[in-house]
Formats: C-alpha cells, structure tokens, sequence
C-alpha cells in the first residue's frame, strides 16, 4: 500500500498554483474578447471615418447656433415675462374691482330674477322649437 503523506504547505503550494492558472486563463479570455471588441470598433470607425469628419466639421457652427438660439429664446422669455407680469396686475386691478363692485352685480342679478318671475306668472314664455 501507498502510504504517503501531503504537507500543508504543498497543499496550499498546489492550490495556489491552480487558482494562477484558472486566474490566467480567464485573463487571456477577457483580452481576446477585449481584442474582438476593438477590432469591430476599429472597423466603424474606418467605415465611417467620413460621417465623423463631417461632424466634427459642423460641431462649431452648430454650437454657435445653439448659443445664438439659447439668447433669443432667453430674450423673448423675458419679453414675455413682461407681458405676464403685465397681464396679472390687470387682473389683480380687475378682480378688487369685481370684489368692490359685488353689491352691485348682487342687485342687478336680484332685479333680473324678479323679472324674470313677473315675466314667469304673466305667461311670457318663449317657445320653444326643435330643429
């Protein structure tokens, strides 16, 4: 019979020794996904080099507009503000006028319903006509 005995230190020798190689095996499959990835993107990029160059020779003129849109926009913002502002004091001044004027429109919309009652027991009524 065999009889032999492993050492603790050979043991963790063995295993560690074991994890580096799974350790660079998987290493070498990550850099040669990482070197298919790179070669595709290398390939967009030449089968579009001209698109690109075209962008990259508009990027300014399009970020002039931009700025030169983004102003007016600002401007005729505050334009409008101007014309808001103005539109809520006319109707912060029309509504105290309202409210002052409550008592008013209360009595003229008393005297409307009276004649309308009088006009309701007289047998004034309009008639009605379906279309």
């Amino acid at each position: 019979m065999l009889d032999t005995t492993i050492r603790l230190g050979d043991l963790g020798a063995a295993l560690l020794g074991t994890a580096l190689l799974v350790l660079i095996i998987y290493a070498i499959l990550v850099l040669k996904n990482l070197y298919d990835t790179m070669k595709v993107l290398r390939k967009i990029l030449e089968d579009n080099a001209e698109n690109i160059n075209d962008v990259m020779d508009r990027a300014p003129a399009i970020a002039e507009n931009i700025e030169s849109i983004s102003g007016d926009l600002s401007h005729d913002v505050k334009a409008v503000q101007g014309t808001i502002d103005n539109l809520l004091g006319t109707t912060e001044a029309a509504a105290g006028a309202l409210a002052e004027n409550t008592d008013v429109i209360s009595s003229i919309m008393g005297v409307i319903q009276v004649i309308m009652s009088i006009k309701e027991s007289f047998g004034f009524r309009r008639k009605r006509r379906w279309f």
